[in-house]
């Protein structure tokens, strides 16, 4: 009986070491952007739809049609900031406000759930739970579909970034945990020193001057 049970038990063992072999991930990394993500080997590199797009997906879902991407689109605007106020910078610009233009993109967009706090790679991120419909793949056809997608949106560096992943809506559910674990993933190229603060210099006070004595004179720099 307790050779029995061993043997049952290293089957257990065995069966789970072998499944576990099975989840092999690829570690992708983009030669322009140097974005990192990885993803289970089961996922499938598709050709990408728009020229911001770094990366897109197909996930196993049969009719579910499960996909994620990650697009890529250079904005300066907040470069010049100190490193301190990437929070307000998403706040400010990256909030609902980024939301509601970047859902005309879709048809009958509904918000299930937001949340401003979040994080996506090393940046100040906002995240959106929405529904929408697939415009249809002709002007006489009836294909629309629903689906429900998680999105999420950071500014890091001199880009912003937006992830999302959707899937057929009534399977939505099956593959959320996924999609978010390939959220996780994301890792940007390091663009702020973590030690950097920097602040704004005040123009018009003078912060300081020095002295520099010449023979006939005295020249005057401020810094």
């Amino acid at each position: 009986m307790k050779i029995l049970r061993l043997s049952l038990m290293t089957a257990v063992a065995l069966s789970a070491f072998i499944g576990s072999a099975k989840a092999d991930y690829n570690v992708w990394t983009d030669a322009k952007t140097g974005l990192t993500v990885s993803f289970p080997d089961t996922w499938a590199q598709t050709n990408n739809q728009s020229p911001i797009d770094v990366i897109t997906l197909s996930v196993p879902s049969g009719d579910g049609n499960a996909t994620c991407k990650i697009s890529a689109q250079e904005d300066k605007r907040f470069v010049i900031y100190p490193t301190k106020y990437r929070a307000d910078i998403r706040d400010k610009n990256f909030a609902m406000n980024f939301w509601e233009k970047y859902a005309t993109n879709y048809n009958s967009v509904n918000m299930i759930r937001y949340a401003d706090n979040a994080g996506l790679g090393q940046g100040f991120s906002s995240m959106a739970l929405v529904s929408f419909l697939t415009p249809p793949t002709s002007v006489n056809a009836d294909d629309s579909t629903d689906r429900g997608g998680i999105m999420a949106v950071t500014n890091y560096g001199d880009k912003v970034y937006v992830a999302e992943c959707s899937s057929a809506l009534p399977v939505y559910g099956q593959y959320h945990v996924q999609f978010m674990d390939f959220f996780k993933s994301i890792s940007f190229k390091k663009y702020y020193h973590e030690l950097v603060v920097g602040d704004y210099r005040n123009f018009l006070n003078t912060m300081g001057t020095i002295d520099v004595p010449f023979p006939n004179a005295v020249s005057r720099s401020i810094y």
